[in-house]
């Protein structure tokens, strides 16, 4: 809340709208973890995201007969904790483990670089103006500078597991691990995806025809996938280019590669199995079920680009040892001194969280 300027204004605002939302000093000390101090601004922040968590929760877990548009949240149970003990508790440990993060980065003299600052900024700022953020926090008590601050903060956790896993790290893990990682859970195809959900019957069998031409061209050799892939998007060599890497920077040698993953990835695709199935080079044509399309896969070699080891490397380690980092950091933030000014803390209450209509 900006702050009046007079201070019976203030007091007046805060008299109003206290049973809507936190009204609260500016810069007040809320929760101090060891040497870490977080304003009634920033608690509020972690408070706001544990109940869109615990929302999610309980949304996941609804009965089928529950209707999932009018949902009293605070009768259900989370993880079997009481809804709003839940929030509080998780807002809690959500600060414990910036602090933990904080604190181990600075016992290793580790910083944020200029660079990884502007960009949680300028993604802060992004999410504040244009993806809801700030209608969601701002009613809620929390500033756009705390949430900038907040974002910025989750870089912590980042810059020490690099510290600890990454190529250079205390417990680097072994170049062999992570490529093996990459090709057993990821695979790099050409692929071409035509969905007849809105064709005619002769729409279908033109399309079909098509498709199974390009089936036909490319294990024959007669058309490459970059001529199939002009073809198919009706474009010529001249129009089609590509973005370019900055200086320093990797770029994928087939630009027209797509990266599928096993379900546990964020590159999920319900055509994992059948491309991990696939030798090099092979060509697959994939009738969907129901007949609802067509897909077209040309198996690539994910190991042969470098670029993939690369852009996923943070990726793949968190695979590998993400489950043992947070654990760590888990443990080490429950044995750090942690005072809670109840004063500070009291006005911000779980039930009356505000939700921007619509959301």
């Amino acid at each position: 809340m900006k702050t009046a300027k007079r201070i019976l204004a203030l007091a007046l605002v805060c008299l109003m709208v206290l049973s809507l939302t936190a009204c609260h000093k500016k810069g007040e000390i809320a929760v101090k973890i060891n040497d870490y101090e977080f304003t009634s601004g920033y608690y509020a922040c972690a408070l706001v995201f544990a109940d869109t968590e615990a929302r999610a929760i309980v949304e996941e877990n609804l009965d089928e007969d529950e209707d999932a548009t009018d949902i009293d949240y605070y009768k259900h149970k989370v993880e079997d904790t009481d809804y709003v003990k839940w929030v509080e508790d998780t807002a809690l440990t959500n600060l414990k483990a910036i602090a933990a993060y904080k604190e181990n980065c600075e016992q290793n003299k580790l910083e944020l670089e200029d660079e990884t600052v502007e960009l949680a900024r300028s993604n802060a700022e992004y999410l504040w103006d244009s993806y809801g953020y700030g209608l969601l926090l701002e009613p809620n008590g929390v500033s756009k500078q705390t949430f900038i601050d907040y974002n910025t903060d989750s870089y912590y956790a980042d810059l020490y597991f690099d510290f600890l896993y990454g190529a250079e790290g205390v417990k680097a893990i072994a170049a062999e691990e992570v490529s093996r990682e990459l090709t057993d859970n990821y695979v790099l195809v050409n692929m071409i995806e035509v969905s007849f959900s809105e064709m005619a019957d002769s729409q279908k069998t033109e399309a079909r025809e098509k498709i199974v031409g390009y089936e036909t061209a490319l294990k024959s050799g007669s058309k490459t996938f970059e001529e199939i892939y002009l073809e198919h998007n009706d474009l010529s060599a001249d129009e089609h280019t590509h973005d370019k890497a900055e200086e320093g920077e990797l770029e994928p040698q087939d630009h027209h590669a797509t990266v599928l993953g096993n379900e546990d990835t964020d590159y999920a695709s319900d055509y994992f199995e059948d491309a991990k199935e696939m030798k090099m080079g092979e060509v697959k044509l994939i009738t969907l079920e129901e007949d609802a399309g067509l897909v077209l896969l040309v198996k690539k070699d994910i190991a042969a680009d470098p670029y993939y080891l690369d852009v996923l490397d943070t990726t793949l380690r968190n695979a590998l040892k993400g489950e043992e980092f947070y654990e760590d950091a888990a443990e080490y933030a429950e044995k750090m001194k942690t005072t809670v000014k109840k004063s500070a803390v009291k006005q911000f209450k779980v039930k009356k969280i505000e939700y921007p209509e619509g959301y």
